[in-house]
């Protein structure tokens, strides 16, 4: 099973973006017993989109998938979210986070999924940049295949780490680097898995 207990050790993870990466990162956060605040100014690309591609579920806008996601998140209770778009990002010591016009949120962990924005903010902790993965992307974040960027403790997930733009690879994307970051807060590898109702028989 999933569900945290209470010998389950606390983190907390500022996320920068509330689309399909930043959104499942912190769901599978949550599931783990990690709280998340994300900052989110409402730009994704799923305004654009209609989604024919993702498994199991029939075609659907971009708008109302994400909307149906975070109302899941809502239900854990376990995240919170700032309307404003983060500009800058720090490290103090073993604690990072990010900062916006009105707020400064930190944390045990950062996890930057802002899609096709400009990440120069990166470079307010000198944060590797490298060529984009696909057109009309400014630049990407190097990272290794859990998402972790070359700043401790700060993780990359969905488009801006050079996955490709569709909902379920972005949220792929952000769901593992949420188990990788489980994984180390609680010391042992973490997965997601729930047991399905046993049948009743008579």
């Amino acid at each position: 099973m999933s569900e945290a207990t209470e010998e389950t050790p606390t983190a907390h993870v500022v996320i920068v973006g509330g689309g399909a990466a930043g959104t499942t990162c912190a769901l599978f956060l949550a599931r783990a017993g990690i709280t998340s605040t994300i900052f989110d100014h409402d730009r994704t690309i799923l305004k654009r989109a209609e989604l024919h591609n993702y498994p199991g579920v029939a075609p659907i806008g971009g708008v109302a998938w994400l909307a149906q996601l975070r109302e899941t998140l809502a239900a854990t209770g376990m995240s919170s979210s700032i309307g404003e778009r983060a500009t800058s990002l720090f490290t103090e010591g073993a604690r990072v986070g990010a900062a916006s016009e009105n707020h400064r949120v930190e944390g045990d962990y950062v996890v930057i999924a802002t899609g096709q924005l400009n990440a120069d903010f990166t470079q307010s902790v000198n944060m590797e940049l490298t060529e984009p993965a696909q057109p009309f992307v400014t630049t990407n974040i190097v990272v290794d295949h859990w998402g972790q960027t070359n700043v401790d403790r700060m993780f990359a997930a969905g488009v801006v780490a050079g996955f490709p733009s569709q909902a379920v690879v972005c949220a792929g994307s952000g769901a593992n680097v949420a188990i990788g970051i489980a994984s180390t807060v609680r010391g042992a590898y973490w997965v997601d898995h729930d047991e399905a109702p046993k049948p009743v028989t008579p």
